[in-house]
């Protein structure tokens, strides 16, 4: 129990008559009596407090959280008491997530078997494992004489996952045929596989080799065949989580991106019925999942994912390549997120990826820095500008050849922008899908 500020000013007054204690004893008397009538008072209120076990409270969080984007958490009170009870809730956050709480704690009231919510934000600017504290709640009593500091113990774990936006608005796009908006094609979707589902309108950017003949002679106009997509083949996610992946575009390292991009590819995979894998190195191996179907699967690259962080490691290709060759044997679409930053230093990066084909059909997925691209097209106005175009036209320049490299040895190239860097990612997926180079 502890006094309120309310019975400390009151207790401060009481000290004013003894100014005057000397004029009159009456002042003196005074004293006793206020200070006498405030400890009553108190003791009053004390016993007036409701018990601790009267006031429950809940913490409603999601199970996941996901990475940069905004996450409600709601603090549930109830009070089991008849009488109505005012109080101060202070939370512990976890340690290293961004919050709107302010300093000052939540007060509110909450009447007589009834319930009151307070409700505060997190924004991860990170992934990994995380805990809330305990919450506190003052008590105040109905006199509001003293309170009671009442600890519900609700310490709790809680991860942070990669964004998982993209596959939320992928499902969602999905299913109202909208995927044109989220920049993904969907008839894609339906693919060029070897098994004859229908007929359709020809398009433009479709294959001659899809024309019926037949059929666009008896309707006047070009028909196309359309083949349902070519079903389990194999797809092996493989993040190089090694030091280039620590260099940051717009504040966000270019791990998160790939990460992303990866589990969104993971998602898409599945709902065309392939197999999915992944492999996760930087100076060593750190986590190999052989390729299975369905959202289990899902479900579990984004288990191995969520604590995956870059480190200052040189990445191991030669080691992670030979480790994917001794484990895995069967053809499949190789999607290596990296980055390259000159033909140079990117020699061995190249050589390991290339060696994978004829085995494998290789990707490379690599992150464009928009910066880059806005320094490389600025107007020169000045020599600082003219130097930054120059550098970031050269540094452009180098990629574009390690980019040449890699295409020449069979290698397929992603490069894009980091918000377009999922969209490209998946259509060239779809595309593969479709022309069955797989």
């Amino acid at each position: 129990m502890t006094f309120t500020r309310r019975w400390l000013i009151l207790f401060a007054l009481g000290a004013l008559p003894l100014l005057f204690a000397g004029v009159a004893s009456f002042f003196l008397a005074l004293t006793y009596l206020w200070y006498g009538v405030l400890i009553v008072l108190a003791l009053a209120d004390y016993f007036l407090l409701p018990a601790s076990d009267t006031l429950e409270v809940e913490r409603v969080a999601p199970e996941r959280l996901s990475l940069t984007t905004t996450n409600e958490v709601r603090l549930r009170v109830r009070n089991l008491a008849t009488t109505p009870v005012s109080l101060e809730l202070h939370e512990t956050p976890p340690d290293g997530i961004a919050s709107d709480l302010l300093e000052t704690p939540f007060r509110f009231g909450v009447a007589g078997q009834a319930r009151h919510a307070a409700v505060y934000h997190l924004t991860p600017s990170e992934r990994g494992d995380f805990a809330f504290g305990d919450v506190y709640l003052r008590v105040r009593g109905r006199l509001g004489m003293v309170q009671r500091v009442v600890r519900k113990p609700l310490a709790q774990p809680i991860r942070v996952y990669p964004n998982l936006a993209e596959i939320a608005k992928f499902a969602l796009m999905a299913r109202k045929g909208r995927l044109q908006q989220a920049g993904i094609r969907a008839a894609r979707l339906q693919g060029a596989g070897r098994e004859f589902e229908s007929l359709r309108d020809y398009m433009p950017d479709d294959e001659m080799r899809r024309i019926d003949w037949k059929a666009s002679a008896r309707r006047g106009k070009l028909v196309a065949r359309q083949y349902e997509v070519e079903r389990s083949q194999n797809i092996i996610l493989v993040i190089d989580a090694g030091r280039t992946m620590l260099a940051e575009i717009d504040g966000v390292q270019k791990i998160e991106y790939a990460l992303n991009a990866a589990l969104l590819l993971a998602y898409v995979a599945t709902q065309t019925e392939d197999k999915v894998g992944l492999l996760v190195f930087s100076d060593q191996v750190q986590t190999y999942l052989p390729p299975r179907k369905g959202r289990t699967q899902v479900f579990a690259i984004m288990e191995a994912l969520y604590n995956v962080k870059a480190t200052l490691a040189e990445p191991d290709y030669a080691g992670a390549m030979a480790y994917l060759r001794a484990r895995w044997r069967r053809r499949s679409l190789v999607v290596t997120f990296t980055d390259l930053w000159d033909a140079d230093s990117s020699r061995l990066t190249i050589s390991e990826l290339a060696a994978l084909q004829p085995l494998h059909l290789v990707a490379a997925v690599t992150l464009l820095d928009t910066k880059l691209l806005r320094a490389s097209e600025q107007s020169v106005v000045t020599p600082e500008s003219a130097y930054e175009k120059a550098v970031a036209m050269q540094v452009l320049d180098d990629r574009h050849k390690a980019m040449a490299m890699l295409s020449q040895r069979g290698v397929l190239v992603v490069d894009s922008p980091a918000e377009k860097l999922s969209a490209d990612l998946v259509n060239r997926y779809l595309q593969v899908k479709e022309r069955q180079t797989l």
